[in-house]
């Protein structure tokens, strides 16, 4: 039934600082557009007349999965990400890194948000695991992991 894993998709209330925040991650935009077409917010049960997409890839794998934001215009954005991490539904999007303890040292020089302090925990099997959660512009939970 299931192919593979397509896109990710984040609501954002302001696309051009999100841009900017991801690209600082890492990301690549390979997709900027906007749709006018009610049929679209139709789609995604929703009433929006327009919006604007902006696919963004780590690494150049063509088929590797996208992180899709997205940008309601009309009507915009409204409400905010979930308050903590034990909500149902998406709570997070995790990434993996080689070195989280350098991760750790540019996020927290680019001023992000941290939702808990850089933890190393005992992994399945043993393996050492870091760990550490923070947020987007909007307030979307991102985590790093080394060792998975």
């Amino acid at each position: 039934m299931l192919q593979r894993l397509f896109h990710v998709n984040i609501c954002v209330r302001d696309m051009e600082r999100s841009i900017r925040f991801y690209e600082s991650l890492g990301f690549k935009k390979v997709n900027d557009f906007t749709l006018e077409d009610p049929a679209v917010g139709e789609a995604l049960g929703l009433k929006a007349n327009k919006l604007r997409g902006v696919f963004m890839r780590l690494g150049d794998d063509p088929n590797a999965p996208v992180l899709d934001l997205v940008q309601f215009i009309d009507p915009p954005p409204q409400g905010q990400p979930y308050p903590t991490l034990n909500n149902i539904g998406i709570c997070r999007i995790a990434f993996t890194v080689e070195d989280i303890d350098r991760a750790y040292e540019q996020l927290k020089a680019m001023g992000v948000e941290f939702v808990a302090p850089l933890k190393k925990l005992t992994g399945p099997g043993g393996t050492p695991v870091g760990v550490v959660c923070f947020k987007d512009p909007d307030g979307t939970v991102l985590e790093l992991l080394s060792g998975m």
